[in-house]
C-alpha cells in the first residue's frame, strides 16, 4: 500500500507549487472527516477552490493561507527534500507547522505525503498506540503546539518525530491506519480492504 502510493503523492506534491497545494488541502480536508468523503470533498476543491462547501472553521484560515503561500512553502519543500539532510522530516514539519491549524498530526502528516516520512497520529492512532491518553481529547497536551515558540515547537516535534519512529516509522504507520479503516463496521461497504482505503490517497488529482 505505502510503496504503491505514498511514491505517487510524493511526486505529484513535487512537480509544482498548484500540485502540493492539493496535497495540503487534502490534508485539510481529512480533518474530523470520514475517509470515504475525501474523494468528493477534492473533487470539488479542484473546481472551486477556497469556496468548497467542506471549507468551515478554521478551514479558511488553513486553506487561505496554503493558497496565498504556496509558492514559498513548495520552493521550501524541495530545497530541504534535496538536501537530503538527516534533519529533513524535522524541517519539513516545522515547516508545515507555519501553516494555521495545522498541529502536529497534520504536520506530520504532510511529511508523510511529500517526504515519506513521519505519519499522522490522529484519533485512531493515539486510542492504538497511547492508550493512556484521551483520544477523546484529541493530540495530547504535550504535543499541542498552539501558541508556543519556536523553540518549543521544536523540541515537540521532536518528540514527535521520534514517537512515530518508535512506533513503526511512516511506512508501517500509513499500512496500518490504512487497514485498521477497512476494518471498522463503517467503512466496509466503502472500502473492502486496507489497499482500497491507501488507494483514497490518488483522489488529490483524480
Amino acid at each position: 500500500m505505502y510503496n504503491k502510493h505514498n511514491p505517487m503523492v510524493r511526486a505529484y506534491a513535487y512537480h509544482s507549487p498548484a500540485n502540493m497545494e492539493r496535497v495540503l488541502a487534502f490534508v485539510s480536508s481529512s480533518i474530523r472527516e470520514r475517509t470515504d468523503r475525501l474523494p468528493q470533498y477534492m473533487t470539488e476543491y479542484r473546481k472551486s477552490g477556497a469556496k468548497s462547501s467542506w471549507i468551515w472553521g478554521n478551514k479558511h484560515s488553513t486553506i487561505a493561507y496554503i493558497k496565498k503561500h504556496r509558492k514559498m512553502l513548495h520552493t521550501n519543500m524541495v530545497r530541504i527534500i534535496k538536501a537530503k539532510k538527516k534533519d529533513m522530516a524535522l524541517d519539513l514539519i516545522m515547516l508545515f507547522l507555519e501553516i494555521p491549524g495545522f498541529g502536529l498530526p497534520k504536520a506530520g502528516f504532510c511529511v508523510q505525503l511529500v517526504a515519506g516520512k513521519a505519519g499522522c497520529l490522529d484519533v485512531h492512532n493515539i486510542r492504538k498506540y497511547l492508550p493512556e491518553e484521551d483520544a477523546r481529547k484529541g493530540t495530547p497536551s504535550w504535543l499541542q503546539t498552539s501558541g508556543n515558540s519556536v523553540a518549543t515547537k521544536k523540541k515537540k516535534a521532536i518528540v514527535y518525530l521520534d514517537l512515530c519512529d518508535a512506533i513503526g516509522g511512516a511506512k508501517f504507520l500509513w499500512n496500518e491506519w490504512c487497514n485498521h479503516i477497512s476494518s471498522e463496521p463503517w467503512a466496509k461497504h466503502f472500502f473492502p480492504t486496507g489497499y482500497d482505503v491507501s488507494a483514497v490517497h490518488t483522489c488529490i488529482w483524480k
